[in-house]
């Protein structure tokens, strides 16, 4: 639950989670550093320099990390997600034992580790924050990147800006004396 938490509340890849180690959680600056990513088991450097860049850890985060830590065995690399054997997941492992059940027993479509990163970044966009700040949390390079993966999420938003103007120059709005008669 907390691998999914912190995937939501951040927009990490899934390397990314799954390459965390202790070392990377600044609990005193509520930063998390991108220092490595984890794919099928073997570590990598991350997927850009853009990308190395730390993620905002939200308080929430930061308090469930943390009883997180305190309860965690310890491993010898100091990984955040581990196996029984104390060796960083693996993500589609993951996925087929862990997330698959659970999306099935909601009835929800199934998907991978990635969703949570859409989830997040919609969630952003859906929210009115700025296309550019957006475009950071993600740490894309790009802005384009940003809006030409996740801009589905913000025709919600345009929905709603032209409403707002349409009931504002609705028909059945309130008349002014002598407009009508301009207006055929």
């Amino acid at each position: 639950r907390l691998l999914y938490n912190v995937a939501l509340m951040t927009g990490m890849r899934a390397g990314e989670l799954l390459g965390l180690q202790r070392g990377d959680l600044d609990f005193a600056k509520r930063l998390i550093y991108i220092r490595r990513s984890v794919w099928r088991r073997h570590v990598q450097t991350p997927k850009s320099r853009h990308s190395t860049k730390p993620v905002p850890m939200p308080e929430a985060l930061a308090g469930l990390l943390q009883e997180h830590l305190t309860r965690q065995a310890p491993n010898a690399e100091g990984w955040v997600f581990v196996n029984r054997k104390g060796k960083p997941l693996d993500a589609e492992r993951l996925v087929r034992r862990r997330l698959r059940p659970v999306l099935d027993a909601l009835g929800i479509a199934r998907c991978g580790l990635h969703a949570f990163r859409h989830t997040h970044a919609s969630l952003l966009v859906d929210g009115g924050v700025a296309a550019t700040v957006v475009r950071d949390q993600m740490r894309h390079s790009d802005v384009r990147t940003t809006l030409g993966v996740y801009a589905h999420a913000a025709v919600n938003a345009q929905r709603a800006a032209v409403e707002a103007v349409a009931a504002r120059l609705a028909p059945s709005g309130p008349e002014q004396d002598g407009v009508a008669q301009w207006i055929q």
